[in-house]
């Protein structure tokens, strides 16, 4: 068996254990596992799942969908995303050519073509997803210059293409995406997927450079003025994959255009060059060659990242589609660092923060290598168990800071080693950085802002719950037991939503249901001057009856509200996105804790209490861990001042601290301890 039939069938039995874990079709957990991957490699947005098909001739399929709009902007610049699953269940791998790929797109295109007619939106029944899409790509077709079909299969494409043809749909153009299992497979074990540009090829042209001279043997930087027209062409075939991780996540809440930018292309757009800083880039490698005139040029770049200037190439691109602007003579000034493939994962977060100077904290906070995401992953190797009753072990929570980290945890381990893994570290106690987000925001009454989707709730609350930890001293045992609770409340109600009577006779917007029903209870004890008693529920692992089906009953009115939306967004999906749905529709009409419920609850006071004497003891923790650091960093001292006077980081008090500890002493002041924990901060450090 070869390494990609392993993959297929270790992902059937995968979908095959979650959808009965979700009690779900099989295609609804593989649409979630692959628009998950997407997602994180910028291929799509998050995806909203919305299972549409009819068969015959002139049929049509399509199983989730995406509308990234610009904010603001009320021109046509707009992407549709359509999605569309090939699913193949039998027990060998399956392959599909360029015609299946052809057939899949064909049917989304019909779909979008009917949808903009006024007598296909009334054959439908409006509570069907048909109906929800149609109505939402009626409103918009005026605005989507980019119709994106991305095809999701578990087979493997036999013909492999960087770009595939696009066509012209209407007013839009279309692009094609096919995410395989091959690809799936990269994405989901590395996190990662390297951005391949054949300029010669798939854009019949070459990038004249100038090579500029560095000093490090694993290190070379070009220098070239790329043309607009390119840019956007690149970035249009492309889209957010072409975006460093941490830029792409920071810029998803930011969608507006540059209007600076914008007024250059219009008024002066052969003083682009000039006015605008550019974009920083990086690659792992480039292929170069000399014309016979002369001419030095790149005509690749492999594993393609821009770091610094997204909203300059993403504003190219409105100006073009959006604006009906000429490109001609905007030609746009890139830095390209040429990094050595084993360094990129160490050197691009750095280029990445150093280049994005005014948006330092903001892309720290994305980070899954930051002081804090690390300090959760500590913790969850830290913090204790409880044991359930009947249960031989309780197996720790896993904390995946980073895409691939848990499943690489079982690779190439022999069988009985994987076992015992398996029991030590169980799926259902497995909690990706996404999924924290999506528990601690619903807990506290933003699920608006869950419903966005996995990557945009993640860039909320890292950069309005994470960004406020400060030293991190909130982060803590107590802290990450009660997230932990949080996650099996949420979890606990997702598994009985999907079993719930009411909820399989009118099936649909399950993951809206659960989160806007955890934000309406949690908010209802509150208001009671109480709090969900977490810590309960984390020392008995699990959710006392009455509470669950308490919360159950509250999750049907819940339903009922959503799925009711009001006529001004006839979508449901969308309505669930807005922060009047959670203001004015379900907050304060659902969640009020009978008196029988209540004793599951704690008073607020005493909550809050507990809080912050567990900050107290983390900072006394800290401390100690401190002390410590600063004995095991004593050989050290001397290699770490000449390493601060290099990069610049270098003060009065952290050299006296460093000199002190050179010279075997430990006793620093309150200034000088403050000082080297900075250095060691910017050094990146951990102590």
């Amino acid at each position: 068996m070869d390494d990609l039939q392993r993959e297929y069938a270790a992902l059937a039995d995968e979908i095959r254990i979650g959808s009965v874990a979700d009690h779900e079709l099989q295609i609804t957990e593989f649409f979630r596992i692959f628009s998950t991957i997407a997602a994180e490699n910028g291929d799509t947005p998050d995806l909203d799942y919305c299972p549409i098909l009819k068969a015959g001739p002139s049929g049509y399929r399509v199983d989730g969908y995406a509308l990234d709009l610009p904010e603001g902007e009320s021109g046509s610049a707009g992407d549709l995303y359509l999605a569309v699953c090939d699913f193949q269940t039998d027990t060998e791998l399956a392959y599909i050519n360029a015609k299946d790929v052809d057939r899949a797109v064909d049917g989304v295109e019909r779909f979008f073509r009917a949808a903009a007619d006024v007598n296909f939106l009334d054959s439908l029944e409006e509570s069907s997803p048909a109906y929800q899409l149609a109505a939402l790509i009626k409103v918009h077709h005026t605005r989507i210059s980019r119709l994106r079909v991305v095809l999701l299969t578990n087979a493997k494409l036999r013909v492999r293409r960087n770009v595939f043809g696009t066509r012209t749909v209407g007013t839009a153009t279309m692009y094609v995406n096919v995410l395989d299992l091959e690809r799936y497979t990269k994405i989901a074990s590395s996190g990662r997927e390297p951005v391949e540009i054949d300029f010669e090829t798939d854009f019949d042209t070459v990038i004249e450079c100038l090579p500029a001279s560095t000093g490090a043997e694993e290190y070379r930087s070009f220098l070239f003025a790329m043309p607009g027209t390119t840019l956007a062409k690149v970035f249009s075939a492309y889209g957010n994959r072409l975006l460093e991780q941490n830029v792409r996540t920071y810029l998803q809440a930011r969608t507006n255009v540059n209007k600076g930018i914008l007024r250059t292309i219009a008024e002066e757009p052969g003083m682009f060059f000039a006015y605008n800083n550019g974009i920083t880039a990086t690659a792992s490698s480039v292929n170069t060659k000399r014309l016979p005139s002369g001419e030095f040029v790149i005509t690749k770049i492999m594993d393609f990242q821009i770091v610094n200037g997204g909203q300059t190439t993403a504003s190219l691109l409105y100006a073009r589609d959006g604006q009906r602007r000429c490109l001609d003579h905007v030609h746009v000034q890139v830095k390209l660092s040429v990094v050595d493939d084993g360094k990129l994962e160490e050197v691009v977060p750095k280029i990445s923060e150093y280049a994005n100077t005014q948006n330092k904290v903001s892309l720290a906070d994305l980070a899954s290598n930051s002081p804090l995401q690390i300090k959760i992953e500590r913790l969850s190797k830290e913090v204790s168990v409880p044991q359930r009753v009947g249960e031989l072990a309780g197996g720790k929570w896993f904390y995946e800071r980073a895409r691939g980290q848990y499943k690489n945890l079982f690779a190439y381990k022999p069988a009985a080693e994987r076992r015992k893994l398996e029991a030590h570290y169980p799926k259902e106690k497995l909690v990706t950085k996404t999924d924290l987000a999506k528990y601690e925001l619903s807990f506290e009454g933003r699920p608006h802002h869950v419903s966005e989707g996995a990557q945009k709730c993640f860039n909320r609350y890292a950069t309005t719950v994470l960004s406020k930890m400060g030293d991190g001293t909130g982060l803590n045992g107590l802290w990450f037991r009660r997230a932990m609770a949080k996650a099996i409340l949420f979890n606990t109600l997702d598994s009985a939503i999907a079993r719930a009577e009411w909820y399989k006779a009118d099936r649909g917007y399950k993951a809206q249901i659960v989160t806007y029903t955890v934000a309406a209870c949690a908010d209802g004890f509150r208001a009671a001057g109480m709090q969900i008693d977490l810590d309960r529920i984390w020392k008995e692992q699990a959710v006392a009856g009455p509470l669950v089906r308490w919360m159950l009953e509250e999750g049907r009115s819940v339903a009922r509200i959503l799925k009711r939306p009001p006529e001004s967004v006839r979508n449901i999906t969308e309505f669930a996105k807005k922060e009047f749905c959670w203001t004015l529709s379900v907050r304060g009409k659902v969640g009020t804790p009978s008196a029988s419920v209540r004793g599951y609850g704690t008073l607020l006071e005493e909550y809050m209490d507990g809080a912050r004497q567990g900050a107290r003891e983390e900072g006394l923790n800290q401390e100690v861990d401190f002390e410590v650091a600063i004995v095991q960093l004593m050989p050290r001292a001397g290699d770490l001042q000449e390493e601060a006077k290099e990069r610049g980081f270098a003060s009065d008090k952290n050299m006296s601290a460093l000199r002190k500890l050179a010279a075997g002493r430990v006793e620093l002041n309150k200034g000088e301890r403050n000082a080297l924990k900075l250095l060691l901060e910017r050094l990146e450090i951990v102590v």
